[in-house]
């Protein structure tokens, strides 16, 4: 399918990419037609057209990423990143409308051919065919144009800014910037009967607004809060409601003080919230920022799980707003026909977006560039990508035990960066990609060499030109594709961890049993140079050893993916069972039971707890404790290992970077240059073992499963309050 994107520098192309695949709690949507916001689209592209120093001034929380990521991974993993993500293409879009040609097995209330108003950056792309779910959806009235209707989530912005105001009948309200939003905000205001002030700095936009409704038309200059007073016998306007974007915050100051007293603002445009007390204080005006199309965006729950509010609780949610302007149009209330400005093929979108941000603001559109898919929108057919590379004939190339077929599902960033890099360093072939967005699985053909893409993740597990598959996808999905892989006879790389519950790790296990194939767990810390020096000082004197792994591992936002019990299984079974295997490693001993203690956000389901103590007996009789921390300072250094062992041995390693072994009374120091987390040694031991020349299993079958059985026993430890043993795996 044809879908739009952009590269970090604002150039936007049109590219075959993978049609995606239906979501359960949603549907799969032929795009009609697509519009290309006159405001927040161009502003995303003149921002990605800056040099880096001007992006960096616009977005300096980033510049203070990068630098604490080359202060704590190094000069060169940091550049590497940075790259990567200076490569990207991104989707663009989030209106757009068309026909649903497939629905999910948990969707009410839509089927098959229903024709439906999508909205939400991410899903209601420019793009052909769009994954849509169910609480970003709204079914068109017969009486709505498709093309119209691509319009409905840019309307749904100005309602929801509007409701934030609470105007009532007849109060008068002020529209400053008379934009796409502003001149539906317009309109939406004289719908519901309110005298309405429309401003600008431009007067044809201000005239439009005036010929469609809007009272007054007031062009923005030094006497505006004067003619505003004037027009109102002194009082000021009720409410402003802010939809241009602007650098300075001349259009909230300037509405604060054309607000009458006890009035109120909201800002719906991108104007920096710089105003002074005073009027605010003076007047107690009530001011607010309004996000996006009304309660539910941005909530996961909501807009991924189709989950609805209660609507004897929230009245408008983002889709009943949604619906709301598709209604009024059907009406006959408001009319947005007039603010389609052009229609166009999508293969054109590249001069529709040149035109968008032109230099002449003459040639720039007052209201959207809608663009059009034509017949091709239902065509669900394989997309042949070209390459970069030929396709080679497998009987050139020698058996894959010589140069093993790759398969990846899920190229994103970290596999990206990390994976890929090492597995071509070690010799393997990257046949096959598929997973993740369209855009990322056409990319790693034309960026990374990849021959193919395939139509779907399990494709990749079945093909049979793929002999290994790497799968490096959330959390959720790693059983289910490692079992599927091996059941297709292939051997198995899967970024830790294994599972997020025990069902699904016993039925990975059971399938790796049953295959004879290699089956590999990201477990990469063992792999690193400084630990296994560790492990080969302190085991030269057999016993029992006490280590203790630190780790600082920072804050992540309440809402990240992998603190969501269902799809991350939270931070101590998706990050803290590296730190387990590293110990089982060190100690060489299969691990007994687990005994955890911590706590997180009063919030947060027990399972997203990251503040824990897992302390860990051993067989032999070792003892071990991870202490996994989420809230410590940045500062601090991300891993600490010590390790104590007989004969006087102890070892004590900071973060990859610097390692002392001590022997009694004597110590040798070794400091790294750059961080080496053992990420190239495990994909070469991997490659290494597909091709059957390597020392057996990178990690033993019997160590993943002790690994992944102890993990998911830290869990239920914090559930019971109780050590957890662990069943023993022949």
């Amino acid at each position: 399918m044809k879908q739009v994107l952009q590269d970090r520098s604002g150039s936007t192309t049109v590219r075959d990419v993978p049609a995606p695949a239906c979501p359960l709690a949603g549907a799969l949507v032929a795009t009609g037609f697509s519009a290309i916001s006159s405001g927040t689209e161009r502003a995303r592209v003149e921002v990605s057209r800056k040099s880096l120093l001007g992006k960096a001034k616009e977005r300096p929380d980033l510049v203070r990423q990068v630098i604490e990521k080359a202060r704590t991974e190094g000069l060169g993993a940091t550049r590497a990143a940075v790259q990567n993500k200076l490569m990207e293409e991104t989707a663009v879009g989030y209106s757009s409308a068309g026909t649903i040609i497939e629905v999910g097995p948990e969707v009410a209330g839509f089927k098959v051919g229903d024709r439906v108003a999508c909205c939400g950056g991410g899903n209601a792309n420019h793009a052909e065919i769009c994954a849509m779910p169910r609480n970003q959806m709204a079914l068109v009235p017969e009486g709505v144009p498709l093309a119209t209707a691509s319009l409905a989530t840019v309307g749904a912005i100005a309602l929801h800014g509007i409701r934030l105001a609470e105007p009532t009948l007849g109060e008068r309200a002020a529209v400053i910037g008379a934009g796409l939003v502003g001149q539906i905000a317009c309109r939406l205001l004289c719908a519901q009967g309110a005298e309405v002030f429309a401003l600008d700095v431009d007067q044809s936009r201000i005239d439009y607004a005036v010929s469609h409704g809007a009272h007054y038309g007031i062009k923005v200059g030094e006497t505006t809060v004067d003619e505003v007073r004037e027009l109102t016998r002194g009082i000021g306007v009720d409410r402003v409601i802010v939809t241009a974007a602007a650098r300075s915050a001349e259009p909230l100051v300037m509405g604060a003080e054309m607000t009458r007293d006890r009035g109120s603002m909201v800002l719906v445009g991108a104007v920096p919230i710089e105003i002074p007390r005073a009027p605010l204080y003076d007047k107690e005006i009530s001011f607010r920022v309004s996000r996006s199309y009304g309660p539910g965006r941005y909530d996961s729950d909501y807009e991924e799980r189709g989950n609805d509010y209660p609507i004897g609780y929230v009245r408008w949610t983002e889709q009943r707003n949604l619906e709301a302007i598709l209604d009024l149009q059907d009406r006959g209330l408001i009319d947005l026909d007039d603010l389609v400005d052009e229609v166009v093929p999508v293969e054109q979108a590249e001069s529709a977006y040149s035109r968008l941000v032109s230099e002449d603001k003459d040639e720039r559109p007052l209201g959207a560039i809608v663009l059009s898919y034509g017949e091709s929108q239902a065509d669900l057919s394989p997309v042949e990508v070209k390459t970069r590379v030929s396709r080679l004939d497998s009987n050139a190339i020698g058996s894959y035990s010589d140069v093993p077929r790759i398969g990846l599902i899920g190229p994103g960033s970290f596999a990206s960066r990390i994976l890929l890099p090492a597995l071509s360093e070690a010799g393997a072939r990257l046949e096959l990609v598929g997973g993740g967005s369209g855009p990322s699985a056409e990319a790693a053909v034309r960026q990374k060499g990849f021959s193919r893409v395939a139509d779907s993740a399990d494709a990749v597990c079945e093909d049979g030109n793929v002999d290994a598959v790497v799968i490096a996808t959330r959390h959720d999905s790693h059983a289910h594709y490692a079992r599927l892989a091996l059941a297709s006879g292939k051997h198995v790389f899967c970024e830790k961890p294994l599972a997020v519950d025990l069902t699904g790790l016993e039925s990975v296990i059971g399938q790796a049993e049953k295959a004879g194939r290699v089956l590999a767990v990201g477990f990469n810390r063992r792999f690193a140079p400084m630990v296994v020096d560790v492990r080969n000082h302190i085991r030269q004197v057999p016993g029992p050893v006490t280590a203790v792994f630190r780790v600082s591992a920072g804050l992540l936002p309440p809402d990240h993916w992998t603190h969501d019990p269902e799809i991350g299984g939270g931070r101590i079974v998706g990050e803290a069972c590296h730190f387990i295997d590293t110990l089982r490693f060190l100690v060489g001993s299969p691990i007994e039971s687990v005994y955890s203690i911590g706590h997180g956000h009063s919030e947060s389901p027990l399972k997203a707890q990251d503040r824990v103590l897992i302390t860990i007996q051993f067989e032999d009789g070792s003892s071990g404790q991870v202490a996994y921390v989420g809230q410590g300072s940045p500062k601090v250094a991300k891993e600490r290992l010590e390790v104590f062992g007989n004969g006087g041995r102890s070892a004590i390693m900071d973060d990859y970077r610097a390692l002392e072994l001590f022997s009694g009374s004597q110590v040798n120091k070794t400091t790294a240059r750059s961080q080496d987390k053992g990420h190239n040694a495990e994909i070469a031991a991997f490659v290494a073992a597909v091709r059957g020349k390597g020392e057996g299993e990178p990690v033993p079958l019997d160590q993943i499963a002790n690994v992944s059985y102890a993990t998911l026993a830290a869990v239920r430890s914090l559930e019971t309050g109780s050590p957890v043993r662990l069943p023993q795996f022949e």
